[in-house]
């Protein structure tokens, strides 16, 4: 019984990060789905401004590259053309940056997307405000979806700096909705057996104070999903929290392997 259960949900997790041609209406559902279900369960005995980037960098890894990606669901409904360039424009002065270029817009039918961005040496930056047409009940209404990612090399630890400024203005333009996911990675050389990958991820959940709920081994690939009440969102599964996810895995070209560790968990394919 208990093995149908895993079973099942690692079926549901690779349904969901399966294919990167989802589309965009069911990736918005599934992210402000887990900011629906998440729940605010902050374990106060530890200090509240705890970075997650000292678990990462206490592993000594190379090649460290921090990822953050915001999906907030603006709460008006209509935005002009000139309100969607103004947000973007003041998210992107929030973070010190500089737009070079003009913001490109993109429509088709009702929906429309204002995009910014920028690739430098050591970090890239995207935002964007996406519109389009939802059924509410009995109506239709406009809905807008703020989308902020970025991925910085090397001074990871900085990452949580901008995530806390992305927040705070993305407060004064008035979201309801969001879904905040952090994505650490790194590498080590070579191969690494099961039981080296297994140290790997126990020694991460073990800095972060968390208890791992599930971990399953493809291939390559070793996979550990946990919890940890230093983290303020989490997801339920088969009656467990979840807000750590690890993924190791081996880059036979470069001769690599690749440490991931993502909250509450990837949004991506793997």
């Amino acid at each position: 019984m208990e093995n149908s259960k895993i079973n099942h949900f690692m079926n549901s997790i690779k349904r969901i990060f399966s294919s990167k041609q989802t589309q965009f209406t069911l990736y918005m559902a599934m992210v402000l789905w887990l900011a629906v279900v998440t729940q605010m369960v902050v374990n106060r005995v530890f200090r509240e401004d705890f970075q997650i980037t000292e678990a990462f960098v206490n592993t000594d890894m190379e090649e460290m590259k921090s990822s953050l990606e915001i999906v907030a669901e603006y709460s008006g409904e209509f935005l002009s053309e000139t309100d969607k360039k103004n947000m973007i424009h003041q998210i992107a002065d929030s973070v010190g940056l500089t737009l070079d270029k003009d913001i490109s817009i993109r429509k088709e039918g009702s929906r429309s997307e204002y995009a910014y961005t920028k690739q430098a040496k050591y970090a890239e930056t995207e935002i964007k405000v996406i519109s389009m047409e939802q059924k509410y009940e009995e109506a239709i209404r406009m809905k807008h979806y703020i989308i902020v990612r970025m991925s910085i090399l090397q001074s990871i630890q900085s990452i949580e700096g901008y995530k806390n400024k992305l927040l705070d203005v993305l407060g004064q333009l008035g979201v309801d909705q969001k879904q905040i996911t952090m994505r650490f990675d790194g590498t080590y050389d070579g191969t690494r057996t099961s039981e080296e990958k297994k140290r790997i991820a126990e020694l991460l959940v073990n800095e972060l104070h968390g208890e791992i709920a599930l971990d399953y081994e493809e291939g390559d690939l070793y996979t550990v999903y946990a919890y940890t009440g230093l983290i303020n969102e989490y997801i339920v599964s088969l009656g467990s929290k979840v807000n750590i996810q690890v993924a190791i895995t081996y880059d036979e070209g470069n001769d690599k392997t690749i440490v991931t560790l993502a909250t509450p968990i990837l949004n991506e394919s793997w």
